[in-house]
């Protein structure tokens, strides 16, 4: 009963901090295998969840995030870094970005505002990027 709360553990935490979630693996003791297949199946789990949710979101709102008024924007680097990132690599670098510098809840929300006509692309393109964090990450920690 125990293993299967720490697996569910780390499959909770990589679905939503995907950095965390391979750290935690590797703390609890998990194998190499283990905490690639875990932290790889919780991350894409939430790009799954989170991208459904906030196209969900998305079309229920559709003028919510457009501005009625043309007031004058506040941009923190943040937000210059996610509009940047998306100018200038598109989905791919997004899908890059998204686990480790972004959360996989806002890469998804991200994917699902400006990426929502190409829906199985974009779904793959991240999860493809999740499982490649999840190798680099996890034999990055098995090496040390």
């Amino acid at each position: 009963m125990e293993f299967l709360i720490e697996i569910l553990s780390v499959f909770l935490l990589s679905s939503v901090k995907f950095f965390a979630g391979p750290i935690l693996a590797k703390s609890i003791g998990f194998s190499y295998l283990g905490t690639v297949a875990v932290s790889s199946l919780g991350g894409i789990f939430g790009v799954f969840l989170f991208y459904n949710l906030a196209t969900r979101i998305v079309n229920f709102f559709p003028n919510f995030f457009k501005p009625i008024k043309k007031k004058k924007k506040i941009f923190t680097k943040k937000n210059k870094f996610f509009v940047n990132v998306i100018r200038n690599y598109g989905l791919f670098g997004l899908s890059i970005f998204s686990p480790v510098l972004i959360s996989i809840p806002v890469g998804a929300f991200l994917a699902a505002r400006f990426f929502n006509n190409q829906k199985k692309m974009t779904l793959a393109v991240m999860a493809i990027s999740v499982i490649l964090w999840s190798v680099s990450i996890s034999s990055f920690l098995f090496l040390i």
